[in-house]
């Protein structure tokens, strides 16, 4: 019986980690995805080279039981925000941890959205160490390249033109296990409908 308990105090202690993204339009999911090979023939392997074009909102670790209680809240706060518009604007370049990515244009509307989520996940117990209180929303091409990789992609895309953009309709929330390495579809969240997209218009 001692046995059983303990089995049950730990099964209930593991985390997983949750992550909220973002995701364009396949159009731009395919460009980004090209740069992502020009980037692995002119400079060689690098962090993220094969993940999908996306834009990071929250990520943070929480005990299993209480994922469907994360999930209503979030839901419940997506739904009062109607669906907006996303415009990319060319590449930028973040020196600390060596990032490459397409600039957001309109970051406000992005970064509304994530502090209504970081405060009622924190409602709802998820740490503030999860939730930064700094957010700047960018479309990530990589991060954590070498120095030389950063320098070279710095010089070689610092001026090229790229402008695009796609709408938001929804947040696509990814799943993890222990050990924390492959990241799975667990859901998708609605963001209210525009009086455009009730009338067809959108």
């Amino acid at each position: 019986m001692i046995t059983k308990d303990r089995h049950s105090l730990f099964i209930h202690s593991e985390l997983s980690e949750y992550l909220f993204i973002v995701l364009p339009y396949v159009e731009i999911s395919e460009e980004v995805r090209g740069f992502k090979r020009e980037f692995f023939k002119k400079y060689g392997a690098y962090p993220e080279q094969n993940s999908c074009a996306h834009i990071r909102l929250v990520s943070f670790f929480q005990r299993e039981e209480r994922e469907e209680r994360l999930l209503k809240a979030a839901h419940d706060v997506l739904a009062q925000i109607q669906g907006f518009e996303i415009f990319l604007n060319g590449f930028g370049f973040h020196g600390v941890d060596r990032h490459v990515f397409l600039d957001v244009l309109n970051k406000q509307s992005l970064t509304d959205v994530y502090h209504l989520l970081r405060l009622r996940l924190f409602k709802e117990l998820v740490s503030l160490s999860f939730l930064n209180k700094y957010y700047a929303p960018t479309l990530n091409i990589g991060t954590g390249l070498s120095a030389l990789q950063f320098m070279d992609a710095v010089k070689d895309y610092e001026d090229v033109p790229y402008t695009n953009n796609f709408r938001i309709s929804r947040i696509h929330v990814l799943k993890r296990k222990a050990p924390f390495k492959t990241w799975e579809s667990l859901t998708t969240l609605p963001l209210a409908k525009s009086e455009g997209e009730l009338l067809g218009l959108l």
